[in-house]
């Protein structure tokens, strides 16, 4: 199981990285626009670039482009900048799923994202896709219970020995990874502030409270 880091913004990613154990980033066109709004005026090359000297994980790139050619060009161009961490993420459409198959026929691992429907999955992994991104709250904000869907997927993965990984994304709460990973995500990818989170609980802060009055105390006896 892994957490990655659903951000381009360079500073969150690198203040997450110091403390949650991620195995990686996800990015997304949305995404990628956020990060500008804030000022990091960088082109989506120059955060790939920068993840890249940066971590060690898997870093997420997903083609803005329409056309197969385009979208086909757009995700080899990412791939380039190193094979081995950079994964397309193509989007389970007509023209993702034939992009998705040029693209591991010739030897690259693919994501597709925007997975909502079990006979999607069950798509994506006939051709031995790496990954597939169910969007946990979209699911959920659409009526549908998201919980259940993913349970749907990971129970016909393991029914069918798919080696296909479900990365659930649009992780806004602890509550909502939760479900998600009860539901069978194998992995998550989470916003910043939420990945801090999911370290903390209530009852956890208030037994170490206690801890640190007790060793004070202890140390003036």
């Amino acid at each position: 199981m892994a957490l990655y880091i659903d951000s381009a913004y360079l500073d969150d990613i690198m203040n997450v990285a110091a403390t949650v154990p991620v195995a990686g980033v996800t990015t997304n066109p949305s995404i990628l626009l956020a990060a500008r709004q804030r000022s990091q005026n960088l082109t989506p090359e120059d955060i790939l670039s920068r993840l890249l000297q940066q971590l060690r994980g898997d870093i997420f790139m997903q083609p803005g482009a329409t056309s197969e050619e385009e979208m086909h060009a757009q995700a080899l161009a990412y791939i380039q900048a190193n094979p081995n961490q950079v994964i397309p993420k193509i989007p389970m459409t007509h023209t993702g799923m034939r992009v998705a198959r040029r693209l591991k026929q010739q030897g690259h691992r693919i994501a597709f994202t925007a997975v909502t429907s079990v006979t999607q999955a069950y798509s994506a992994a006939l051709i031995s896709a790496d990954f597939i991104i169910p969007y946990f709250g979209r699911l959920e904000r659409s009526g549908i219970d998201a919980s259940e869907r993913i349970a749907e997927m990971a129970d016909l993965l393991h029914n069918h020995n798919f080696p296909t990984r479900i990365l659930a994304a649009s992780i806004k709460t602890v509550d909502e990874a939760t479900r998600a990973l009860l539901a069978g995500a194998h992995d998550l990818t989470v916003a910043p502030e939420t990945l801090l989170d999911m370290l903390s609980d209530p009852l956890t802060e208030e037994a170490i409270e206690r801890f640190t009055r007790d060793w004070q105390t202890m140390n003036k006896l």
